[in-house]
């Protein structure tokens, strides 16, 4: 199991339509097989990170792919929302020991 990481910072007059963008993607992960999604904002900037898991290395590169997608219906959303675009967005792939 994979637990992937996103780390983006949001532009403040957009954190309304971020939230419901994030409602959005929260509820279609599980169709990529990814569950345990989180989300949370630093207390200091419009920053978030998001974490769930998913069950292989494969599943990681290939929903970092969709997520980098400008073209993505719900994930391309995100492009006008993160300043610099989608590839601002950091992700990390952390290993869970079985």
């Amino acid at each position: 199991m994979i637990q992937m990481i996103v780390q983006y910072e949001v532009k403040q007059n957009l954190l309304s339509q971020y939230h419901e963008t994030i409602d959005k993607i929260s509820t279609m992960l599980p169709d990529f097989e990814a569950d345990m999604f989180s989300c949370s904002q630093s207390e200091e900037r419009n920053f978030f990170v998001e974490s769930f898991y998913v069950p292989t290395e494969a599943h990681f590169h290939a929903l970092k792919k969709m997520r980098l997608s400008r073209n993505h219906s719900v994930f391309g959303i995100l492009e006008d929302f993160v300043p610099g675009g989608l590839e601002r967005m950091g992700f990390m792939a952390i290993k869970q020991k079985r």
